[in-house]
């Protein structure tokens, strides 16, 4: 019989996570494969293609801290909010401690060989973390723990809990990280003594991209859901700079889900207040994102935090230089002046001094691009990640 890989997901909103392990599960054919999910979170890119036929689909209804969470916020009652949060607080560790129980006995009943996790952030998706657990504490499974953006250090209401379970975690062994950046917060911030492999995400290779349009007004893409972290207010005020000078041949579509509630809102006001309104373009969720690459010149990215963004390597591969503000992951990827820009600070007037340069000289649009995609093809392809992993999870290489 095949060896038994569980793959654990909490659920993510048309997230990168979702993204890379739906790319990575075709290549695990000579494994037999439960897929564990989250039935109350989103996990529609995930499950937006026809799973492999070695690929099983379980979905679990437990309660975890983020529907805790999620319900805490579930009330149009202001009174409520509050007790509710304050209940969910209370009820945490009794709930991770019955998420542990749940994958215990999971593991004994079918006493899988490997698990591999797919987590958002660290400590992020708790049902993965308590699951590594029940690994650790059930012996004998190899896990693949897999780390997609950066760590938050615990709140000292949690941290005499939080330090018993990174204790229990840095027991498997490794974890995996999608950059050096996510690496260094999972060993700064948690003081995980645990050894963080880095893999870079990475996508199909595509033919050689069409150069840029680069014909005024330049078409700026900015992808990601809709809030506070991915900052695209960031964007609206560098455009509403320019604008105030006379330059408004600039136009930004921002493709993404709200998350926030009132995010969008508050950015469609925003570019109203600020004269630029005609400039921008909200465009939602786009299930085909990459068939916007070809018709921008550059893509934007303001996050605050990020881990390694994937919609980074699909600009790279699309053949567009991307604007960036460097942090976590980022400046790994962007290499400054030569496939995009990367910002240093958090004031937008850097971003405007940069597009206005790209208005004035276009040209240098296509060159960076090329450059980006070259880079693309050296480091980022799927190829060279799956390779990592086919040899940490001991299955045979690729076939060239």
């Amino acid at each position: 019989m095949s060896r038994l890989m569980t793959v654990v997901v909490e659920g993510y909103i048309a997230g990168g996570a979702d993204r890379v392990l739906a790319q990575l599960l075709p290549y695990f054919q000579s494994l037999r494969i439960e897929l564990l999910v989250n039935a109350n979170l989103d996990t529609g890119i995930l499950l937006n293609q026809p799973l492999p036929a070695n690929v099983s689909l379980r979905k679990y209804s437990w309660t975890t801290p983020a529907s805790l969470g999620n319900w805490a916020v579930s009330t149009d009652s202001a009174a409520m909010i509050l007790p509710r949060r304050v209940l969910s607080v209370l009820l945490r560790y009794p709930v991770m401690v019955l998420l542990f129980l749940r994958f215990f006995r999971y593991f004994r009943k079918n006493r899988p060989e490997l698990l591999f996790i797919n987590n958002g952030g660290y400590p992020g998706g708790e049902a993965c973390r308590m699951a590594a657990a029940a690994a650790v504490a059930h012996g004998g499974i190899r896990i693949v723990h897999l780390i997609h953006s950066m760590a938050i250090p615990a709140l000292k209401l949690f941290q005499p809990m939080e330090w018993l379970i990174d204790r229990i975690i840095e027991r498997q062994g490794s974890l995996i990280a999608v950059s050096d950046a996510v690496a260094r917060s999972i060993s700064h911030d948690r003081k995980l003594k645990a050894k963080v492999i880095t893999i870079y995400n990475g996508l199909p290779t595509a033919p050689l991209p069409l150069p840029p349009p680069c014909v005024k007004p330049l078409e700026f893409l900015q992808v990601g859901y809709m809030c506070q972290e991915k900052n695209q207010k960031f964007s609206i005020l560098a455009l509403s700079i320019l604008a105030r000078q006379g330059f408004k041949d600039i136009r930004i579509t921002f493709a993404g889900e709200e998350v926030e509630k009132g995010y969008l809102h508050t950015l469609t006001e925003l570019a109203k207040q600020l004269g630029v309104s005609d400039q921008v373009r909200f465009a939602g969720f786009v299930r085909d994102i990459e068939g916007m690459y070809p018709h921008c010149d550059a893509v934007l990215l303001t996050s605050t935090v990020e881990g390694m963004p994937m919609c980074i390597l699909e600009a790279m591969r699309a053949g567009r230089a991307v604007i960036a503000t460097a942090v976590g992951g980022v400046p790994e990827v962007i290499e400054h002046s030569r496939t995009g820009y990367l910002l240093k600070g958090a004031d937008p007037a850097e971003l405007s001094k940069i597009l206005k340069q790209l208005l004035d000289e276009p040209e240098t649009l296509e060159q960076m691009g090329d450059n980006a995609y070259r880079l693309f093809l050296e480091k980022f392809t799927l190829d060279a990640q799956v390779g990592k992993y086919l040899e940490l999870i001991n299955l045979p290489p690729l076939k060239k």
